[in-house]
Formats: structure tokens, C-alpha cells, sequence
């Protein structure tokens, strides 16, 4: 039954015409050439062995065997375009979880070139704290901390982590002019990095203990936010600081430190679309590899 089926590009060619007259404004909402148009409407008269469409100048008229089909057809042919739309698109679409702060301030500053290079590819990022499951859940990769050794996955290291303090420039006056990390420091501590601090402060050189004390808050991603408000200093990753500290809003207090750990892209051997993650992959590492060869940030400098 189904090789009695008329073409169904024929048809929506068809379509689209009848609802634009001409066959440039019809092929231009069809992504198609004009003369992919004629041939699709052509192959599709000589399929029914009818006339559907009269030329007059410029002007394509539908004749009455086209108006009869295309109102027999009614909407049929927008129900099976939406049905099909989501399926496409998922051919096209890379699904990345992240967590915010990573996303906001490394990632989505980046994605346009990549969204430039390949049209074709769609990057839907999804930002979560917990660790996905690559195989159970709808998400074909991930960047995520760590010393990436998950098992069952691929792990490419992008870049290795840092921690560097950095606060608005209206804070600084005020706690040391020099710039010297103090005990006095307002901190602003994130609930999911609590060892950060002290860690920092041991590995960075600074005597007596790490300061106590200060606002604490969920995550990464608000210590940030918290900080460009002037509530305290922020002990951050010193590539989420490239826009902040070109454009005044945050000012490095200290040397930065480089972690054991770092952010892998981390992806099934397998996947649904393995053409665009690939394409996917090598410019993520890419950038990764350009983001690690840079250096730090202006005024981050390493201990």
C-alpha cells in the first residue's frame, strides 16, 4: 500500500506553492532551490499522471486536479511535518550537561563560533550539580570535575582546574590596599566547595590559618554572583574571570593555584549521532587546549 503513496516532498512543494504563487517565494520557504521545486512538483504530476500546476508568466496557478488534491489532503501534510520536526531536530541536536557557573562563564561566551562553523549542529546545554547518567538519561555528553577516571565512560581533559580570589574593585580599598590576602578578609563561601579556602590559602603560601567565617551560599555559581555584588571575596576557577576582569567588575586579591583535578569532556563510546558529536568534541577540545595554552587570566598569576 504504501509504494501507492504520492511523494510527500512533491506534495508539501505543492503546498507551498499554492500558498505563495511564485515559485521563489515557494522555494525560499522550503530552504530549495527554485528549480528543486519545479522538479519536485514535476516528479509528482508524473507520479498521479495529472496536471497540477499552470504557468502564467511568473505567476503558478494550481489547476483543479491541484486544488482537489491539496483539499482532499486538508492539514495532513503540517501533522506529519510536526510529527517528524522533533525527530530531526534530535538528529541534529548535542545535549551537554554542565554546571552553571562553567557554562555561563567558559562555555555559552564560546559556543557562537561553534554554532557558526557548523549550522547544521544544535547544542542544547543542560545545567545541573549532580552527575548524569550518560546511559539512562537524554544527554549525549558532559563536562565534568573531577580526575577523570569514571569507568564505562570517555574522558578527554580540557583544562586543569584553578582557584584564585577575586572581589569588586569597591571592596578592595577597604580590606588591603596591597593586595596582601588578610585574615580579615570577607569570604564568601560556596557549600558544595567548602574546602576551597583552606586549601587555597596552604597551597598559595599565606600564614596562620584560612580565615573562618563569612557568607555562605549553595554554590559556585552564586559565590560569583554574590561577589560582583560586593558581598565579599570569591575563591573561583580563573577562567570563569575573563569578562569580569575586563570589564572592571572583579579584581584578583591573590596568586592562583592549579588543582589535581580538572574539566573533562566526558561522552559515550557510542552515540546516537556520533558525526556531529565528534565535530563537537574536537572544537570543545580544542578550546579547552587554547584556554589552557592562553595562561591565566590578566592579574591571575600562578603560585
Amino acid at each position: 500500500m504504501s509504494s501507492s503513496l504520492p511523494s510527500l516532498r512533491g506534495l508539501a512543494a505543492l503546498g507551498a506553492l499554492a500558498r505563495h504563487k511564485r515559485q521563489g517565494a515557494a522555494a525560499g520557504a522550503l530552504g530549495i532551490s527554485r528549480s528543486a521545486l519545479s522538479h519536485r512538483i514535476a516528479d509528482l504530476e508524473a507520479e498521479l499522471g495529472a496536471q497540477l500546476v499552470a504557468r502564467s508568466g511568473r505567476v503558478s496557478m494550481l489547476t483543479d486536479d491541484g486544488i482537489a488534491l491539496l483539499a482532499a489532503m486538508g492539514d495532513a501534510i503540517g501533522k506529519i511535518e510536526a510529527a517528524v520536526a522533533p525527530l530531526q531536530r534530535r538528529r541534529r541536536e548535542i545535549r551537554l550537561s554542565t554546571v552553571n557557573t562553567l557554562a555561563a562563564n567558559w562555555l555559552l561566551p564560546r559556543l557562537p563560533r561553534f554554532l557558526r562553523a557548523h549550522p547544521g549542529i544544535e547544542i542544547a546545554v543542560l545545567t545541573t550539580q549532580r552527575v548524569v547518567d550518560l546511559d539512562a538519561e537524554d544527554v549525549d555528553c558532559a563536562i565534568r570535575n573531577g580526575s577523570g577516571d569514571w569507568p564505562g565512560v570517555e574522558a578527554t581533559l580540557l583544562f586543569r582546574e584553578t582557584l584564585v580570589p577575586a572581589a569588586a574593585p569597591g571592596l578592595v580599598p577597604d580590606l588591603a590596599p596591597d593586595l596582601a590576602p588578610s585574615s580579615a578578609w570577607p569570604l564568601i563561601r560556596a557549600r558544595a566547595r567548602f574546602r576551597d579556602w583552606p586549601r587555597w590559602w596552604q597551597a598559595s603560601g599565606q600564614k596562620g590559618a584560612a580565615p573562618e567565617g563569612g557568607i555562605v551560599v549553595e554554590n559556585r555559581a552564586q559565590a560569583l554572583e554574590a561577589a560582583l555584588a560586593g558581598v565579599g571575596i570569591v575563591l573561583t576557577d580563573a577562567r570563569y574571570l575573563d569578562a569580569h576582569l575586563a570589564s572592571g567588575r572583579l579584581r584578583v586579591l591573590g596568586p592562583a593555584i592549579e588543582l589535581d583535578t580538572g574539566f573533562y569532556l566526558v561522552r559515550n563510546k557510542a552515540t546516537r549521532n556520533p558525526r556531529n558529536m565528534d565535530a563537537f568534541a574536537r572544537w570543545l577540545i580544542g578550546e579547552g587546549k587554547a584556554a589552557a595554552d592562553v595562561g591565566w587570566p590578566a592579574g591571575c598569576l600562578p603560585k
